[in-house]
Formats: structure tokens, sequence, C-alpha cells
């Protein structure tokens, strides 16, 4: 954790907050009491008790929701209070779609990326030498690995078998024409496109497979090839250093081919809007799964840990504010 975040998490922080809004607090009540033991609350001494009077109900107002929002005030289970462990699921999952909605809308993150040039400085890291360059094949092969152990390869295979189903959407012409010119000049050209019309359906229809079965035996096959290479790549010093090779080589390239660039850019743009498409929900499910699993008082401490101290002003604020307004009020009273 780095000291920023640390320090909006402290404790102590948040003790001192309170102690200082309850403080202004016990000062409004101590004046009020005092003011109506000793004086008469005539005169000045009036303005003061409406003040005073008035910043405690601004105070305790305050102090009730700020408190509700994280336990029951004075433990007095009363309805509609402790609403972040109460409320701790649905806010998961609201918290999920929220950042779903306003983070992994493909269309922005793909402006992101464009306006970052991303193939230049792809080609910069992978033809860099060292500890600031690429990392080595084992460790290439052991991130390859964990990827896959992990399920986090299975979006970008997502995105690979939706882009091939539109590439041949969108190619189904020139395909069919490249197939029919290669055909024998003995078959006719009729058999030849309704051959072709039968294969183009039936890939297509395996990728429409794969897209809703994830437990498809192409899917399977890919995982235990990729597997297999990752474990390949972590004990093969040979393979290693013909991939290390490899990369390093085609960072020398995008650094000085500027179509090259482009035509990655472009291909990087398009990924990473297909991937934010197919991890949208992804986020979202992770995002609410992981808040559900948190214990309720436990999510609710560390959520008043971080944002409790900016609370406390609400409260110090609610206290002066009500002071103001009281002061005011007694004021217009005596002049009508």
């Amino acid at each position: 954790m780095n000291a920023p975040n640390a320090r909006l998490s402290d404790p102590a922080l948040l003790r001192h907050a309170k102690l200082r809004a309850t403080g202004l607090l016990m000062i409004a009540a101590m004046l009020f009491v005092a003011i109506r033991l000793l004086t008469d609350s005539k005169g000045w001494t009036g303005y003061v008790e409406a003040a005073a009077e008035a910043a405690m109900i601004g105070g305790l107002a305050d102090w009730f929701a700020v408190t509700a929002l994280f336990r029951h005030p004075l433990r007095i289970p009363i309805p509609h209070t402790a609403i972040i462990p109460r409320r701790k699921d649905a806010i998961g999952v609201s918290l999920g779609e929220f950042i779903q909605d306003n983070f992994f809308e493909p269309d922005d993150l793909a402006r992101w990326v464009a306006d970052r040039t991303p193939a230049e400085a792809l080609g910069r890291w992978l033809a860099a030498e060292g500890d600031a360059g690429l990392v080595s094949g084992p460790a290439l092969g052991r991130l390859l690995e964990s990827m896959v152990e992990g399920g986090h390869h299975r979006s970008i295979v997502d995105a690979a078998v939706e882009r091939a189903d539109r590439f041949l959407v969108d190619n189904y012409e020139v395909l069919r024409d490249r197939i029919v010119k290669e055909a024998p000049i003995y078959t006719p050209k009729v058999l030849d496109q309704h051959i072709f019309t039968r294969l183009h359906k039936g890939v297509r229809g395996v990728l429409a497979d794969m897209s809703n079965d994830p437990n498809h035996e192409l899917r399977l096959r890919i995982d235990t090839e990729l597997r297999n290479y990752a474990q390949r790549l972590q004990s093969n010093q040979q393979l290693a250093a013909r991939v290390e090779t490899v990369l390093a080589r085609a960072g020398a390239s995008l650094q000085s081919d500027t179509n090259l660039q482009n035509r990655v850019d472009g291909w990087l743009v398009s990924a990473v809007g297909l991937l934010a498409h197919h991890a949208q929900a992804e986020v979202a499910n992770v995002i609410g799964n992981t808040v559900a699993r948190w214990d309720a008082d436990d999510t609710s401490a560390r959520i008043e840990h971080r944002v409790g101290r900016d609370l406390q002003f609400i409260r110090i604020n609610g206290t002066l504010i009500g002071a103001l307004a009281g002061l005011a009020l007694h004021a217009i009273a005596r002049f009508l």
C-alpha cells in the first residue's frame, strides 16, 4: 500500500476527526446549558442560546446520519440504519455495474488506447535490453501458465472467435471468388459455389458453438496447447531464446516501421474494444462476488476508514451551519 492510501485509511486520523466533531458538539451543548443556568436568556445571551441550541440539533442530526451509514446509532436497531453492513451485497452489485458502465465502455477504452500510440511504446519495450526490456522466456511461460490456469485468456479467445466470424461475414464474396477460382476447371462453378457455401456455413457454425459453449472441445484443446507451450517456455532454453529473439526483432521493426505501427495500433485498438465488450459483465460479476464474500462489519470498517474522516466534516459543518441558522432565526423572531 502506498503512502497516500495508507494515510487515507489511518485509523488515528479518523479518531482525531471524530474527536473534533464530537468536541464541537459538546462545546455547543455546554454553552447551551451554561446560558440556561447562569443567565436569563435575554439580550445578547438569547442569541448565544439560540445559536447553541440549533448547533446541537444540527450536530446531532448529522452525527446520526453519518453513524447510520456504518452501524446502528447507540446500538439501537433503528430502521434504515447500519446501511452499509445491511446493504453490502447490493452495494457490491451496484459498484460493479457502475464500473462496468463507466470504465469498461468499449469505445471509450479504444479511444484511450489510440491516443497513446501503443505500438511504438510496445516496440521500445520489446527492443530494450536488460532489466528495462522484455522479461525472460521462462518468465513469459510462467505468465502465460498463470493466465491459462486463472482463465484470464478466455476473453481473448472470445474476442478472437468473434473477430474470425466477423471476418468470414465481411469477406464472404472475396473468399467465395477465391475458392471458386482455385477449384479444378472440370468441376461446375455452381457446385464450387455450393461447396463453398456449405463450408462457410460449417465454419461459422463451429465458431458459434465455441462462442456459446465454454467447455467446447476446441476451447479445451486451446487451453491444453497454451498450457503445454507455457511449460515448454519454462523448460526449453532453446525455445525461450528463439521467442525472445523474435520478440526483440519485432520490437525493432515496430520502432522503425511507421506503417507497421499504424497497423498494430489499429489491431490493438480493435482488440481492446472487443476485450472490453466481453469483459464488461465479467468485471461486474467479479466485483459483486468479491464484495459478497466480505464480512459485513469488516466491509463497513474498510469503507469508514477510507471516507469516514471526510464525513466527520459533515458533522462539523452541520454544527456550525446549525448555529448560524439558529442565530439568524432568533434575530428574525426578535424583529418581527
